[in-house]
């Protein structure tokens, strides 16, 4: 029988099995790693998804859901230029082993991702929605339900006729490269003048409700106003992020000193090693020294070179990216309550957030700045921190 024959009849080896080696991803807004989950079913729709969805409806795509939780997406005139492509497959499971013909991963960081941001950047999302008012519109007790007194009664609240203010919230997405890298959503409220009103690690207002348009505000923004905004929003950015930088640091800084102090111990071990060899051979053996010389001092500079790219790979880079601009149409109203406390009586005025049905602090009469509590002091009424200590 000849070997062709031979080989023929011999069973063939089983194919070795397919290793899958899970991605890891970071816990969302604490900025510390966390390992995802090790099983077979599609990872749930998170704030990624959602932001990927939304912008591909804005970007007037369409979107049908596709096995596996993948999604069929028919790309925009504008994308279909950019991209080269009429339609895509988006994939979100990290655990998927293999890709269907033409389908993207995408995850933040991957390729697709990156994509998906550099296109958000160069033409950022612009909506404009309203803020519905929330039932009821300010709670029944007024400054009382967020300023606490002592010794002071509060009397029953006016409210005013509610009217529409305009504000923008810039959507940015912020990426914290160093040594484990994590993406945060960030939202920023800022009034026309550039004033930070709020601020928000998530991707959408929270306890907001909202509708499409805005109410009794017909003129857009100019261009020129929108750039200053958004400066000056970037600059609020900036200023919260140094202390999230602080945080960041030292959430990773064991992570980096752990490798740092291993690798020192490797390489101190290594270098006693080929020193104690050299103490043990012959004196006369001068090329030996020689050589053995040579040897530590290249683990010497090896042991450098490493510790080098440990600490640039663990070095902080923030990376700031502008995705999205809403402009609202706010309803917010005036409150005037009265407190008192025997013959003392003062008439505080304030603004009440009408969408939250929650109104703001009111001032303090002597300071002028926001006051939580209110107490009675020498014939007038006054804060904590203005008041008697």
């Amino acid at each position: 029988m000849s070997r062709r024959a031979l080989l023929k009849q011999r069973p063939r080896r089983p194919a070795a099995p397919r290793f899958v080696v899970a991605r890891t991803g970071t816990a969302e807004g604490n900025g510390h790693p966390q390992a995802i989950p090790a099983h077979s079913e599609p990872m749930p729709a998170g704030d990624w998804r959602e932001f990927v969805g939304r912008w591909l409806e804005i970007a007037s795509c369409t979107v049908s859901d596709a096995a596996r939780g993948d999604w069929e997406v028919g790309l925009s005139s504008a994308l279909q230029k950019r991209w080269r492509r009429q339609r895509v497959r988006l994939v979100f499971d990290p655990l998927r082993a293999t890709l269907p013909r033409g389908a993207w991963f995408t995850a933040p960081g991957s390729t697709a991702g990156r994509k998906i941001l550099e296109a958000a950047r160069e033409e950022p999302i612009v909506t404009r929605r309203t803020a519905l008012p929330h039932v009821p519109g300010a709670p029944d007790d007024g400054f009382a339900s967020v300023c606490r007194t002592r010794g002071l009664v509060w009397g029953a609240p006016r409210l005013g006729p509610v009217r529409y203010e305009r504000r923008v919230a810039f959507h940015a997405v912020v990426t914290l490269w160093g040594g484990l890298p994590a993406q945060e959503p960030w939202i920023l409220l800022v009034s026309p003048e550039g004033e930070l009103i709020e601020h928000h690690r998530e991707t959408e207002l929270p306890d907001v409700r909202g509708r499409e348009g805005l109410y009794q505000m017909e003129d857009e923004l100019a261009a020129e106003t929108c750039d200053r905004l958004a400066s000056q929003a970037r600059a609020h950015l900036d200023e919260m992020l140094a202390e999230r930088e602080g945080e960041w640091e030292r959430s990773v800084g064991k992570l980096r000193d752990d490798e740092l102090a291993r690798l020192s111990s490797f390489f101190a071990a290594r270098v006693e090693e080929e020193e104690e060899r050299a103490r043990r051979r012959v004196p006369n053996q001068e090329g030996a020294e020689l050589e053995d010389g040579g040897d530590t001092t290249s683990l010497k500079l090896e042991w450098d070179r490493r510790a080098h790219e440990v600490r640039q790979r663990w070095a902080l880079r923030t990376e700031v990216r502008l995705w999205g601009l809403e402009e609202w149409a706010w309803p917010v109203t005036e409150i005037e309550q009265e407190v008192r406390s025997g013959a003392v009586h003062r008439k505080l005025t304030g603004r009440v957030d009408v969408a939250r049905g929650r109104p703001a602090l009111p001032a303090c009469p002597t300071c002028g700045t926001p006051a939580d509590m209110l107490v009675r002091m020498k014939g007038t009424i006054a804060c904590v921190a203005c008041g008697p200590r």
